[in-house]
């Protein structure tokens, strides 16, 4: 059938690999704990509220999971619980939460680019090197998204095992030659709004990739089953692993000294290098080159399924639901690498010519920052359109409710402080918001949509 997804694509061990471009522990481990310190010495708790966060967030998937599949992915939840209205909304979130997660990854690997180097190497180039090199790194990765899923997640296999390796490696590393290891960090010990807000920043962050696989689920083999399962083992598998970068880089760091952690461009980079030496240290830079391909890889492989899935139900035009012939949306590829290169130019010429080189930083917290918000919205939406299509008092309604309730404490701790570059995050999530209610209202209120469970047989 013409402009049909290819399916049982992908088993369960290729949604997990595919599902953990997004969910990359290295880059837990020099920058997503750069905003998760704002939890301060309270970093490792925050990773661990977020797993139980997630976990919560991940059941509702999971129960989600066993009753439909497609590559509607979240909205197609919303929909199906909740109404067209709900599901028209929660699509376009869920673009402005991949494209800020592009953004954000974009801002910090040409932020840390030339400090990094010059810090291992002693070469300092030139600033606009780092955006060239950077920007050419990420060619191969919308290509290989281009190619289809198969050859993405063999890929994916291969990078991601070494990623994983290495991080076990290292923090052990570091555990074993700091001498301030305690329990401490797993205590508020730095006030529950520096908690919450580094929950909020970082640690929660760390973990939404695992919804990545939810719009693959017309191209994976026994979607109903696999997609649930996968999501619960990413994030208990990313669970582990970034409660142990989190404690390593705390300890390796020092607890007192957390304050200004966030303060440094590479703080990550300093505890490996006094902890393993200069060697490591380059191997730890080149790694993180290296881990560009798969994250992009990952969100733009489940952002253009998203985007085929609205052009086939009315939400976009229908241009973007033709395929290539290698099953993939092209024209919603397109579409992303478009509005990924307007907003970088964009915003990058906007933060470097205020801030100059620190710019990045900012623009990395306030991006962080909506990827943030923007999926704690998609799971608010999620956990009460379960609550509303109840099969299980505890599976369906109880869990989500919690998650539900560690999610308004997070945004109450967020709200709470109005600062740069805060302000800006919460003021696009706002600008954005109306803009979709606006046109729902006004272009699709009251008309008869596509959308339909029927018209996607798994």
């Amino acid at each position: 059938m013409d402009n049909e997804l290819k399916r049982n694509t992908l088993g369960l061990s290729g949604l997990i690999f595919q599902g953990m471009g997004q969910l990359s522990p290295l880059f837990t481990f020099d920058g997503i704990i750069s905003v998760a310190a704002f939890a301060l010495g309270a970093s490792p708790l925050a990773f661990l509220i977020g797993m139980v966060a997630s976990l919560l967030t991940g059941n509702t998937l999971y129960q989600f999971s066993k009753r439909t599949a497609s590559a509607r992915g979240y909205y197609g939840y919303a929909s199906m619980s909740l109404g067209h209205g709900t599901g028209f909304f929660t699509s376009y979130i869920y673009i402005l939460y991949q494209i800020a997660n592009l953004m954000f990854v974009f801002s910090f690997f040409i932020m840390i680019f030339n400090p990094a180097l010059e810090y291992i190497t002693g070469i300092n180039i030139p600033f606009y090197f780092s955006v060239i090199i950077i920007s050419l790194l990420i060619m191969p990765s919308f290509y290989m998204v281009y190619r289809g899923l198969r050859p993405s997640f063999r890929s994916q296999i291969i990078l991601n095992s070494i990623e994983i390796a290495f991080v076990v490696i290292i923090s052990v590393e570091i555990i074993i030659t700091s001498h301030d290891n305690s329990i401490i960090p797993f205590t508020p010990v730095s006030g529950y709004k520096s908690l919450f807000l580094g929950f909020i920043t970082g640690s929660f962050l760390a973990y939404t990739g695992y919804g990545s696989i939810v719009p693959l689920g017309e191209e994976a083999r026994e979607p109903k089953r696999n997609i649930g399962i996968a999501i619960l083992a990413m994030i208990l598998i990313i669970g582990v692993l970034d409660l142990l970068i989190s404690y390593a880089l705390v300890v390796g760091f020092g607890i007192n000294s957390m304050d200004n952690f966030s303060n440094l461009l590479i703080p990550s980079f300093m505890v490996i290098q006094s902890h393993a030496g200069r060697v490591v240290d380059l191997i730890f830079f080149i790694l993180n080159i290296i881990i560009i391909y798969t994250l992009f890889n990952t969100i733009a492989t489940s952002l253009t399924r998203n985007i085929y899935a609205m052009a086939r139900d009315g939400f976009l035009p229908e241009r973007f639901l033709k395929l290539n012939s290698h099953s993939v949306p092209h024209n919603a590829l397109y579409l992303t690498a478009i509005i990924f290169t307007v907003s970088a130019l964009i915003s990058g010429a906007v933060f470097y010519l205020y801030f100059s080189y620190s710019g990045f930083l900012d623009e990395f917290i306030m991006y962080a920052t909506v990827s943030s918000l923007s999926t704690l919205i998609i799971h608010l939406i999620t956990n009460t359109g379960l609550s509303r299509v109840r099969k299980s008092m505890l599976t369906d309604a109880v869990l989500p409710s919690i998650s539900s309730i560690i999610i308004l404490v997070a945004f109450y701790y967020t709200f709470s402080d109005f600062g740069f570059p805060f302000l800006y995050s919460e003021l696009i999530l706002l600008i954005y918001s109306i803009l979709i209610i606006t046109i729902y209202f006004t272009k699709l209120y009251g008309k008869h949509l596509k959308i339909a469970e029927n018209n996607i047989k798994i």
